[in-house]
Parts: structure tokens; sequence; C-alpha cells
């Protein structure tokens, strides 16, 4: 097993482990393309092949898709993970130490939307603590950019809305 693409999926299935739970598909490639591990091409075919095999589950939320390994991967990591070297293993422990609270709130802060039945947009607006909600938001607003605007802001101002509700009902 020596393949660049057998060794990216490898990367990918070591990470996932590490992490501990899923983690966005643009972390996981931010991280592949930026150590420069693959190019964009190979990367999609990487992701349709590790999920193809098993070896990972892939759940969309929102704008965002996120890989969770499964046991088959886990399995495989096993058997032919001496194949990534020890300086990637250190370039992925510092990645997911440096990265692990967006990692986290990649997870944790939802933003969609989506055309309501009564002619404008839902934004419908998630923060989650361990999975669990702590605050969910469904809010209508009049088109499209109106909702794109909503849900792209939800992720920095979130923290501080979730904070000014407290605020306001304690």
């Amino acid at each position: 097993m020596e393949s660049p693409i057998a060794v990216f999926k490898l990367i990918i299935l070591y990470m996932l482990d590490r992490a501990g739970g899923p983690i966005a598909m643009p972390q996981i490639s931010a991280f592949l393309l930026e150590n420069g591990y693959t190019d964009f091409n190979s990367l999609f075919n990487t992701y349709a092949s590790i999920v193809a095999n098993g070896f990972v589950t892939s759940k969309e939320e929102g704008d965002k898709t996120f890989l969770t390994i499964t046991e088959e991967g886990r399995n495989a990591l096993r058997y032919f993970g001496s194949e990534i070297s020890k300086e990637t293993c250190r370039q992925i422990e510092e990645f997911l130490r440096d990265n692990g609270r967006e990692i986290r709130n990649d997870e944790d802060i939802i933003a969609e939307y989506y055309r309501s039945t009564y002619g404008g947009y839902m934004a419908h607006l998630v923060v989650r603590d361990k999975r669990e909600p702590m605050l969910e938001i469904s809010l209508s607003v009049p088109d499209e950019e109106s909702a794109k605007a909503v849900t792209a802001g939800w992720k920095d101002k979130s923290a501080d809305i979730y904070r000014m509700i407290l605020e306001q009902l304690y």
C-alpha cells in the first residue's frame, strides 16, 4: 500500500480517528491541500472512494458535509497505519490541536436556509453543545439574499446572540 491515494485515505482516517468525532470536509481538505499532500481533483476522488468502501460515513448538515470514521475504517487504519510517516502524524496532531475549537464549531454551529411554503425563506439556526441543541431559531426572511446573509452571520455572532438571549431571560 504505497500509492499516494492510499496514503491520502490513511491520513484522512487517522485524522478522523484522532479527532474522536466528525470533521467537516473543508477542514480535512485544508490540511491536505495546505501541506501539499494532494491536489484538488484527487481529493474528491479520495473522499468518494473512502465513503464507497465504507471506511467513513458522510452526513450533510447545513452547508457542510461531515465525515466520521467507521469500524471498517479503524480496522484499515490498524492494518495499514504504519504507512503514515511519523512527521505526517505529528502534523495531524498539531493541526487538530491548533484547530480544535474551529472543528468543534463546525459541528456545533449550524446555519441553513430553505424556501418556505409561505413564499419567503426560512433560516434555521442552531447552537449545540456535544450534539445537544442549546438554541434553535427559525427565522422567516423575505428573500434568498436575506437568508444567505443571516446564515453567513450566524457562525460569527451566535455566541453573542445566545448570551444576549440568556441575559434578557434571566
